[in-house]
């Protein structure tokens, strides 16, 4: 799944996304705690967009759904986050003005090489 995840991620990023919506049906102990949070954090980080994680909540048969969706900034920090097992709605401000002067934006973006792996480009 990371080498997918990233895969998409970048070419978001390349393809100027400003706001990334990652809708997931994550349940409770699903994911080693915090790692699905740094793949996404670290992706808005290395791209320079914001992402809104959206996860289910409650039961369904066999499964209980965590909820804690998130908001990262293009920096890479949690802006927002909802409660473990609450219904929540998630409201946050986001300036989309930071998205240009974000450190991918200015620093690594210059001396990427697209043509290199312009096929990931075609999502």
């Amino acid at each position: 799944m990371t080498a997918i995840f990233l895969k998409y991620m970048r070419a978001l990023g390349l393809n100027k996304a400003e706001l990334v919506l990652i809708p997931q049906a994550g349940i409770i102990d699903e994911w080693p705690d915090g790692l699905f949070e740094a793949e996404v954090r670290v992706a808005s980080f290395q791209n320079g967009y914001f992402t809104a994680l959206v996860n289910r909540v409650g039961e369904e048969e066999k499964l209980e759904f965590s909820g804690e969706s998130f908001v990262s900034s293009p920096d890479g920090r949690i802006i927002a986050r909802s409660p473990k097992g609450e219904d929540f709605i998630l409201i946050t401000d986001i300036d989309l003005k930071s998205v240009e002067s974000s450190y991918a934006r200015r620093l690594f973006f210059k001396d990427r090489r697209p043509e290199v792996y312009s096929e990931i480009l075609k999502i």
